[in-house]
């Protein structure tokens, strides 16, 4: 081979080779393990309950072209309503691979729907009963037809299976890689007058009360770790009091 041309070879080889080994590794496709496949973890939304608090659950039905679009091995589809208030807020949990999941997103999706977004979207921070929070993009989107003038707020997140962790990152797709496994979370609300900020969204103040139990069904070795951790907490702190109370009937 011409000598010319050797140098050239060599370092397109080694280019490819680092491509492979990036897309393989450092994307964790090839030869990471994530974990259960998703069509494995998507067995746990049976465990996400459709009656919590005031709200009761009716499941909605999906077009198999809307489920492939968003790359759903599994789904929840569900419409929630406060039995009290009668306010309504729909879920749409996904599982798949991370390719399809960080590609479907609602400033996409909405206006293919005729919707246009109104105003940027922004991060919103979910409290939960342990004392974390869960990040999640929020924007609202506005639609004006024969029927009148539609404003829905969505919120959305990905949960990586490994983690356990509600995020919004910037890149989701660099974030997450090439994971085969990725869990995707909506809720949307319609936005009433005078509602200015996410916070007063109706679909803010049900999430933080559904993601508990989400949670509880997505990740349940985590429960039953969390669980372990404060029995022995308890029998430690038994085993204390037991302690002090003997020494106490030394002293006395």
């Amino acid at each position: 081979m011409d000598r010319n041309l050797l140098i050239p070879a060599l370092l397109g080889g080694i280019l490819i080779i680092s491509l492979s080994f990036y897309e393989g590794y450092a994307l964790k496709d090839r030869w990471g393990t994530p974990g259960a496949e998703a069509a494995e973890l998507g067995k746990r939304f049976e465990q996400v309950p459709k009656e919590i608090g005031d709200w009761v659950g009716e499941d909605l039905p999906v077009d198999e072209i809307v489920k492939n679009t968003a790359g759903a091995v599994n789904y929840v589809s569900r419409r929630y309503k406060n039995q009290e208030t009668g306010r309504m807020v729909t879920m749409w949990l996904i599982v798949g691979h991370s390719r399809d999941i960080c590609r479907h997103t609602p400033n996409i999706c909405y206006p293919a729907s005729g919707f246009r977004q109104d105003g940027m979207q922004i991060k919103s921070y979910m409290d939960l009963p342990s004392e974390e929070t869960a990040d999640f993009f929020t924007a609202k989107f506005i639609k004006d037809d024969v029927l009148g003038r539609r404003v829905e707020r969505v919120f959305w997140a990905w949960n990586h299976p490994d983690k356990n962790d509600w995020e919004a990152p910037e890149s989701p797709r660099m974030h997450y890689g090439l994971a085969r496994a990725l869990y995707k979370l909506y809720f949307t609300s319609d936005v009433l007058v005078g509602e200015d900020t996410a916070d007063e969204n109706v679909a803010a103040e049900f999430a933080e009360l559904m993601l508990p139990s989400i949670n509880e069904a997505l990740f349940p070795e985590g429960t039953e770790q969390l669980t372990g951790m404060s029995e022995e907490v308890d029998e430690e702190n038994a085993g204390i009091s037991s302690e002090v109370g003997v020494e106490e009937e030394v002293a006395e």
